[in-house]
């Protein structure tokens, strides 16, 4: 549990939360103002149309209700605030950071128009809290940070590091990190699981290839077979996405077959340098380590069983350059496909 304590608000910290109330007073008048405007444009009989309809004259009241409610709730938390003049100061280590998005709308009553939202939440001692951006972007896994929040509003006040240099140092000294780097890795002879992966590599690629030529194909048959001859001559820019993928997949498979009779992986050494799990409604959680080699995606027990600045080899394919497996510090070994 992170070490928490209440302090007085400094005037900073009321400087900032009579701003966020000032824009939360604007915010509402500023739409529903916009809102009547541009009604107002699009109906040139705007009081028989729209005020004269009783179900659409419901929808809107219910609309401004709850629109209303909202804003009442966060400018209700936030005077709250303001009044009792105290907020929590927290101290601890970020040991995981979580992306949420949430993805509404894309049927046939919404016109398939689709609203996303990004939620960020930093772990402080295995606590979440919920974060702005500015705050997720700045902080690392592994580090020590101060964080002072407003206690009814959730608003993040202030956020500091404590250890300017990243999680790194505390998994391994600078010199033994830079050492770490520096090691030269001997390419290793590929094992069963190995050729297996690269399979796996194949007919994923192969999946995705297809699944993106497929439509064009199809519509492309579609004329053919109906006899429009002149259309699938005039759009011929719709075979420029079969085209392209099947020159894609042409370019994986030469790798994975030149991969296969190679029989060797290249290893390299990397540092873990942050860690980041991304959730949604719409797709499925996902997990990737940001390295000194790039990101990778890794799965649930890698990802739990990694720390920032751990020491780690990736190998990779002798010819497309394609993460195979990870090494862990104590030659655990993780297939990455």
């Amino acid at each position: 549990m992170p070490l928490k304590e209440k302090l007085p608000l400094e005037p900073a910290d009321i400087k900032k939360l009579r701003r966020q109330l000032f824009a939360m007073l604007i915010f509402p008048v500023v739409v529903i103002g916009m809102f009547l405007l541009f009604i107002s444009f699009v109906f040139k009989d705007f009081k028989n149309s729209f005020v004269g309809d009783t179900v659409v004259m419901y929808v809107f009241i219910g609309f401004c209700l709850f629109f209303f409610g909202v804003i009442a709730y966060m400018i209700g938390t936030t005077t709250i605030d303001l009044r009792r003049g105290i907020k929590h100061r927290i101290s601890g280590k970020v040991t995981d950071k979580r992306l949420n998005i949430q993805t509404t709308g894309g049927g046939s009553g919404t016109g398939g128009k689709t609203r996303t939202t990004r939620q960020y939440y930093l772990y402080l001692d295995d606590e979440e809290f919920s974060v702005d951006y500015r705050e997720y972007a700045k902080v690392k896994v592994g580090m020590d940070v101060v964080m002072d929040r407003a206690p009814k509003s959730k608003s993040t006040l202030k956020l500091d590091i404590l250890s300017l240099s990243d999680a790194a140092n505390d998994s391994l000294p600078r010199t033994e990190s830079d050492r770490f780097l520096e090691k030269r890795i001997p390419h290793t002879r590929y094992t069963q699981k190995d050729f297996e992966a690269l399979k796996r590599i194949w007919y994923a690629a192969l999946k995705r290839r297809l699944f993106l030529a497929a439509p064009f194909v199809s519509i492309g048959i579609l004329l053919l077979v109906s006899g429009l001859w002149g259309f699938a001559v005039f759009l011929f820019p719709l075979w420029a996405v079969p085209l392209y993928q099947a020159f894609q997949l042409y370019r994986v498979h030469r790798n994975y077959r030149r991969n296969t009779f190679s029989a060797h992986k290249k290893g390299v050494a990397a540092l873990v340098e942050d860690k980041i799990s991304i959730t949604s409604n719409r797709r499925s959680n996902s997990n990737s380590i940001r390295t000194s080699q790039g990101t990778i995606t890794v799965n649930t027990m890698l990802y739990d069983k990694l720390s920032a600045g751990d020491g780690i080899t990736i190998y990779f394919t002798q010819y497309g350059n394609t993460p195979i497996s990870l090494l862990t510090m104590d030659q655990e070994e993780f297939y990455l496909v």
